[in-house]
């Protein structure tokens, strides 16, 4: 299904992404997005620990309290903080391209999806972290790598206005392959309605196996959770065109809420064991303000 594309960076949102820069002031400077730093030793910011000097050692380093206790002389080292590689995983299957519910709601699931990392990598590119972009329905599309500073913000823009929705979720898979590709560990954005058919607890384990932190947006609709629906129904899967004859009365929109919460409290409850974010994007808000609330306390961490 062709994505509408007129409406998604129209100039409302880029004037709030300007928006942004204010919060991605609160980010320390030299990347560090996700707030992770190396283990390599060299010149920091950070004191990790002291050796003694060689010849040939920078004598800038050398601790001089040290040496006026010891009469030696001893090597001051740093933990060396590294740019960190965002890596954005964004589901573009069938589902994410259901029409609002509510007249009122303003875009779908894949312009919320499609803004949202535009956001995320706008607040990355001011701070020269490597953004890639992987696309995945039931299977991982071809993506786009390298983004960093403004111009490579501009040519991610142009990638993302050119994809397409469709096909099944498979976010296991995708996540799966992630793996596979060996990839520098760094933040794992994933950019997603999360209807998996493996559930939550199959994502779940999936992300398991990963190094990255995670930061989980799920992209969803105001009358997601409680449908307002009810009566003799046959509900058609999106993705599969199975049907299912049911009825809708309100105890089973109460067990259908419960279920519903008890999803997103698995996401929600990884992504906090593992010291990141899950965020949840409502497709009848803006969805920059959103985006922002990310990064109230500075870099993008538990």
């Amino acid at each position: 299904m062709a994505i509408d594309t007129q409406r998604i960076f129209d100039p409302a949102f880029l004037r709030s992404l300007e928006a942004l820069r204010i919060v991605a002031r609160r980010v320390p400077a030299g990347g560090r997005l996700a707030e992770q730093p190396s283990k390599a030793r060299g010149a920091g910011v950070e004191f990790s620990d002291v050796r003694p000097y060689v010849q040939g050692d920078d004598i800038r380093a050398i601790d001089w309290n040290l040496w006026q206790r010891f009469e030696k002389a001893f090597l001051k080292l740093f933990l060396h903080e590294e740019d960190l590689p965002v890596h954005v995983l964004l589901d573009e299957s069938a589902s994410m391209a259901l029409p609002p519910l509510g007249r009122s709601e303003p875009r779908d699931k894949t312009t919320a999806a499609l803004q949202a990392v535009a956001a995320l990598a706008f607040v990355a590119a001011e701070h020269l972290d490597r953004v890639g972009v992987t696309p995945f329905a039931d299977a991982s599309g071809i993506g786009i790598r390298g983004i960093t500073g403004s111009a490579s913000f501009h040519r991610l823009l142009a990638w993302l206005v050119a994809r397409s929705a469709g096909g099944r979720t498979d976010l296991v898979a995708a996540l799966r392959e992630l793996g596979h590709r060996r990839l520098r560990r760094g933040l794992l954005v994933v950019v997603s309605d999360f209807l998996d058919p493996r559930g939550a607890g199959g994502v779940v384990d999936a992300l398991r196996a990963l190094p990255h932190t995670p930061c989980l947006l799920r992209i969803a609709h105001p009358h997601e959770a409680r449908p307002p629906l009810s009566g003799e129904l046959e509900l058609e899967d999106h993705e599969t065109g199975e049907r299912l004859p049911l009825f809708v009365d309100e105890a089973a929109l109460d067990r259908f809420a419960t279920a519903h919460a008890a999803h997103c409290d698995t996401l929600r409850a990884f992504a906090r064991t593992r010291r990141g974010r899950y965020l949840e994007i409502r497709t009848g808000e803006p969805v920059v303000p959103q985006v922002a609330t990310l990064f109230t306390h500075g870099a993008l961490s538990g």
